[in-house]
């Protein structure tokens, strides 16, 4: 408590006192709303946000990198690994001299009881290992240590390499010290209350406080294996409103304004003090049609509206151009995505309704079109209203709060929808499945799509180890959903931040955030 307090009186004074113009070239400060925090746990925290800080706290058998333009799993504390003939059996092998933050070895118990902890506590990152036929019924035949620096997973089904270790380079693949998580547990809970706001992990960085709705601050881990950060110290001061987040970064109070509006970063072209970082975002925005209801049983209505929707405007109208024309469902930069002709659509209306006229809809009819609340859906409806208009589609718009919106979703209730998807993990199969594949009770599911071509292809796509053969499937894939799928896919996003001039490697760190944000990676 007294170490926490000490460093919290520092904190303010460095925010306070000498005054953030004068912001110490070791330390990062970072203007974010922080309302999304929930904890800090790996095993349970599942938030973009946050994930930053669990990601940078903690490291795994093996981590995302941005290579080539590609997402891709690498070793990390895995120094090695070997898959078994029949594609279960994972081998993998721990570097040598590891240890924790605080000094403790890692070896091979730590990585079994971390990823049966994930198990055990059977919070939100759970479905991933079960996905891998990792339960907590099986997990003592599948999760085994051999040696000190040697652990075996055994997964249900020989899955794409690629699909296992993107999943384990995930936040909730962090591996905890189990002297500490065990040494502040209540009752069966781990240590989870305790590392809700502490960290017990090997990352580049220490958990070093977290004051709520005030700011987190992290500190370099000097025994990280890698070496230490350049940057000593992180500090995400909380701040919900953009406006603060804008005039503060033009003051060099902050170094980085997280979630500025398109036009607040606009505003700061120009401006030499402060740069405008890019990236595209591991999400997806898109409209969605119910293949069980009405006209949108027919495919050929279905294609009517995606030609019918101005995807261009949207782009640059709604979001301010921070986005890509990506009509694919899996974003740029993964494994499958097809290069040649990302996005096949555009208003086209005079084919639209002759579409609609083929289909026996000359003259149109009405549904319901519903999203949320926020500005931006709202005004992604309104546009996709006026275009249906164009081709006899009265779409009368329904806002709901998020929380009803998709608990009505789920329940395949829905006639159309504006929504978007974030990818769980850098890998086709992480989109191919819920867009593609009704049988897993996702998206193509919620929007009746029954189609057991695309199903069986998604699903056999999944398991190919063959790149060539696996990337060919998912060719053929994404070409059968464009033209039969209930999906027209309206952009990618860009993520984007405003960032001080000083500041170095941004771009570089942030590559495949939502996924991975690498703090080792900025220096001043």
């Amino acid at each position: 408590m007294r170490k926490s307090v000490v460093v919290l009186v520092s904190v303010l004074l460095l925010m306070g006192v000498v005054g953030l113009a004068s912001i110490p070239k070791d330390t990062l400060v970072i203007g974010a709303n922080t309302g999304i925090f929930i904890t800090l746990d790996p095993a349970v925290c599942y938030e973009v946000l946050p994930s930053v800080v669990v990601m940078n706290a903690y490291s795994g058998l093996f981590k995302l990198e941005s290579i080539g333009g590609v997402i891709k799993a690498v070793p990390e504390l895995a120094e090695s690994y070997e898959i078994s003939k029949d594609g279960k059996t994972w081998t993998f092998h721990l570097r040598h001299g590891l240890t924790f933050a605080n000094g403790d070895p890692l070896t091979a118990d730590a990585v079994v009881y971390s990823y049966k902890r994930v198990l055990k506590l059977h919070k939100s990152p759970v479905w991933l290992y079960e996905s891998l036929g990792l339960t907590a019924d099986n997990m003592d035949e599948t999760i085994k240590k051999i040696d000190d620096y040697t652990v075996q997973i055994v997964t249900s089904k020989p899955f794409a390499p690629n699909v296992v270790m993107s999943i384990l380079a995930e936040s909730w693949g962090g591996i905890v010290d189990p002297k500490v998580a065990e040494a502040h547990a209540v009752g069966n809970d781990m240590g989870s209350k305790w590392l809700t706001d502490h960290s017990a992990g090997a990352g580049p960085y220490v958990v070093k406080l977290w004051k709520r709705n005030s700011m987190v601050v992290l500190e370099a881990n000097e025994k990280y294996w890698k070496g230490a950060p350049k940057i000593k110290r992180v500090i995400i001061k909380d701040m919900p409103e953009t406006t603060d987040q804008l005039l503060s970064l033009k003051r060099g109070d902050i170094d980085v304004a997280w979630n500025l509006t398109p036009q607040q970063i606009n505003s700061l072209k120009g401006n030499k003090s402060v740069q405008i970082i890019t990236t595209p975002s591991q999400s997806d925005e898109y409209v969605g049609m119910n293949a069980g209801w009405g006209p949108f049983k027919n495919p050929k209505v279905r294609l009517a509206v995606k030609y019918a929707i101005d995807y261009k405007s949207i782009i640059k109208d709604i979001v301010g151009g921070y986005a890509i024309n990506n009509q694919e469902f899996i974003p740029a930069g993964y494994f499958g995505f097809v290069t040649d002709n990302p996005a096949p659509f555009h208003q086209n209306i005079a084919k639209a309704k002759e579409l609609m006229k083929e289909a026996g809809y000359p003259n149109g009819f009405e549904v319901e079109l519903v999203t949320n609340t926020t500005e931006r859906r709202r005004n992604e409806a309104i546009a996709i209203q006026a275009d249906l208009a164009k081709i006899g589609i009265k779409a009368k718009i329904t806002i709901m709060q998020a929380s009803q919106m998709y608990s009505k979703y789920r329940q395949q209730g829905i006639q159309m929808i504006v929504a978007g998807w974030g990818v769980d993990f850098p890998d086709a199969d992480a989109l191919a499945k819920p867009f593609a594949d009704y049988r897993v009770h996702q998206l193509a599911w919620r929007l009746m799509w029954y189609d057991d071509y695309a199903a069986d292809l998604a699903e056999k796509a999944g398991f190919e180890k063959n790149a060539a053969k696996r990337e060919q499937m998912y060719a053929d894939l994404m070409e059968y959903w464009f033209l039969n799928g209930p999906f027209a896919m309206l952009y990618q996003p860009l993520q984007y931040w405003g960032v001080r001039s000083e500041v170095k490697g941004f771009d570089e760190a942030a590559k495949g955030y939502g996924l991975v944000f690498d703090l080792m990676k900025v220096y001043k």
